[in-house]
């Protein structure tokens, strides 16, 4: 049986940050009944053609906001899938959830629906940044929202935080970091502020009016996150992701090591192992093809053992596992040409018979040595 994973989109915020590329819109709360019924749809005519031999064990519901919608609709969704898909072999139900947007009732409502696993978008802790990143939440926000998910019975909590904004220093990062270990959640995922096109703050970096840190102090940021929470007894198993006492997000596990995965929502991307498809981007659009009841899909690729090779090395030298080399032998792939770069790197790598991985302090070469090991074309 193959483990697989299911993610729901939502595509609903109160306010977009200036920084998200991922697709969401704001104010348009009112389309969220039109909406689940349109996801309920999308599952069930996935179903009708559904035929392989997976076994899921997690759900993500992320977005948006998830949080900002009603108990009774994540309901209809949950059972949905359970009368689609055999989903008796969940044990992971993570959805996402901003501070200040989750109140402890609606909290209660989710945990009685058998969501366990709330990640928490924090992202900082000073309020002059958070305004800055045009974060709605307050500190003090994130601090209720997370002991009201305690309260409610959430024993595994997630809390995302980001480094590398405009205006952060290295003592009140380090300073947000000890506040956070003193919550002792069971995960923390702490990423590196990146500028994406399309987005406001990339508009604002080319204006000149907001200036990124530099690349010295975000590596000083990132350096200094890895050996601090490292000493506190969070396992880095991959470069932006750390837990406690082997509670690893499962769901993101599949993301990782190239596994299956279905996907409902606008602009959600699906993978069987195979063939990777992406639903329509945009709300309406995926509104109306589900209205004319046809699946939302409006593209799709099949990968070739070149890009299955290629996305094992990139995804492999970001984890613990590192690269698997049972997996890369599968598609064929001329390993002995991994050998120059193996030997050019070797003070950060360990290598064993079955895989390829980077020594903790080394995951900051991650991508550079994963370009230099790529192939261009495997036949």
């Amino acid at each position: 049986m193959i483990k697989a994973g299911i993610y729901i989109h939502i595509p609903f915020c109160t306010i977009k940050c200036i920084y998200c590329d991922y697709y969401s819109m704001e104010q348009r709360e009112k389309d969220i009944p039109r909406f689940v019924e349109m996801l309920i749809r999308e599952i069930e005519l996935t179903a009708q053609n559904y035929k392989e031999n997976w076994t899921f064990d997690t759900i993500l519901i992320g977005g948006g906001t998830p949080s900002i919608m009603e108990p009774q609709w994540l309901e209809n969704i949950l059972h949905t899938l359970d009368l689609s898909f055999d989903i008796s072999s969940v044990t992971e139900i993570t959805m996402e959830a901003n501070p200040g947007e989750a109140p402890r009732q609606r909290l209660n409502q989710f945990r009685n629906l058998g969501i366990n696993r709330l990640s928490i978008g924090f992202q900082s802790l000073q309020s002059q940044l958070l305004t800055s990143l045009s974060r709605i939440h307050s500190s003090k926000d994130c601090l209720t929202t997370y002991h009201n998910a305690r309260d409610a019975g959430f024993d595994n909590i997630n809390v995302d935080m980001l480094f590398n904004i405009p205006g952060q220093s290295l003592e009140v990062f380090r300073d947000d970091l000890q506040q956070i270990i003193k919550l002792e959640p069971e995960h923390i995922s702490v990423y590196s502020l990146t500028v994406e096109k399309k987005t406001p703050l990339y508009t604002k970096v080319q204006d000149g009016q907001i200036t990124m840190p530099s690349k010295d102090l975000n590596l000083d940021m990132y350096e200094f996150c890895q050996e601090y929470l490292n000493s506190h007894g969070y396992d880095q198993y991959e470069i932006s992701n750390y837990a406690r006492n082997s509670m690893e997000c499962r769901h993101n596990l599949h993301y990782w090591n190239l596994e299956p995965c279905l996907a409902f929502g606008p602009s959600a991307h699906g993978y069987d192992g195979h063939i990777r498809w992406w639903n329509s981007s945009t709300l309406d659009s995926y509104l109306q093809m589900l209205e004319h009841n046809q699946r939302p899909i409006s593209g799709s690729e099949t990968l070739s053992q070149t890009d299955h090779f290629n996305e094992a090395i990139f995804n492999g030298l970001r984890t613990r596992e590192g690269i698997q080399l049972r997996k890369i032998k599968l598609w064929n792939a001329d390993t002995e040409k991994m050998s120059p770069t193996i030997q050019k790197w070797k003070d950060h790598l360990i290598v064993t018979k079955d895989s390829i991985f980077l020594k903790s302090d080394s995951y900051k070469y991650a991508d550079e040595i994963a370009l230099e090991m790529i192939q261009t074309e495997i036949k």
